[in-house]
């Protein structure tokens, strides 16, 4: 725990360290803040045995000003990126970001039946920082995330490639992003999130105590723009899970399924 603070506390700094900097510059008059902020439906269909898909409200947003930005479930502070003109062909940018990302696994006893005895996971907070790079091809990211409330004591390391298509279908005001990736999971998060401990072990339900994962990706992420101020937007993404998870006695399907829906207002 104490080195998930020190961790936390350096990224703070860093972050710090990079305010201060702005606030040494030559004055920025130039700064923009972009808001856009709306009603939104999120479903979940987690693998646990016995759960159904779960549906909530959610607001969607993405504000921006200068390096800080929140987008959708992300928040960030831009620590490092190339400059310069980012048009033409042939370029490519990159960028290293902290940032911090709500972990929405885990179930409560009551949700069905099959998880009765066990007890409650909890979501949690990650923190941790992001490198990516995109160019005409498309982008790469790498996020490495690590619980920050000490709920699972675990970390994250997903790698996503994606690639926008502007106007498809001659849809002009129209986006679509496919992506791929994979996502590994350390021992002490897939074990919370889908370990049977020996306290809750039942007939039919052993204790299990499952390793690392890596579960691989795949999405779809599309927005269409209205108008000026209306945007709407939708993100699918199905994952494959590892067979470190698929073999949890609490676990009856091999995938799980997050999908978004939304419409945002710009400020």
């Amino acid at each position: 725990m104490a080195g998930k603070k020190s961790a936390l506390l350096l990224m703070l700094l860093l972050c710090a360290v990079a305010v201060a900097e702005d606030a040494n510059n030559a004055p920025r008059a130039d700064i923009n803040a972009t808001l856009l902020l709306g009603p939104g439906v999120v479903v979940l269909l987690k693998p646990y045995a016995g759960m159904h898909p779960t549906v909530y409200p959610y607001a969607v947003s993405l504000f921006i000003y200068d390096r800080f930005y929140i987008s959708i479930d992300t928040v960030g502070y831009r620590l490092l990126a190339n400059r310069g003109p980012s048009a033409g062909p042939g370029r490519t940018n990159w960028h290293f970001d902290l940032i911090g990302r709500w972990r929405s696994d885990g179930y409560d006893e009551d949700d069905s039946d099959e998880l009765e005895g066990m007890h409650n996971r909890n979501k949690t907070f990650d923190v941790g920082g992001e490198f990516g790079v995109s160019g005409d091809w498309g982008s790469v990211t790498a996020a490495f995330l690590t619980d920050v409330l000490g709920v699972d004591d675990g970390q994250e390391i997903r790698v996503v490639y994606a690639k926008p298509f502007k106007k498809p279908f001659n849809v002009n005001s129209l986006k679509i992003t496919p992506s791929v990736g994979l996502a590994w999971q350390s021992n002490n998060l897939v074990d919370y999130y889908y370990g049977v401990r020996s306290d809750e072990a039942r007939a039919g339900r052993p204790a299990y105590s499952p390793d690392t994962a890596v579960n691989w990706l795949w999405g779809v992420d599309a927005n269409y723009r209205l108008n000026d101020k209306w945007t709407l937007l939708g993100g699918f993404t199905y994952y494959w899970l590892d067979s470190e998870i698929r073999n949890s006695p609490i676990v009856s399907r091999d995938y799980s399924i997050s999908i978004i829906a939304g419409a945002m207002y710009k400020f």
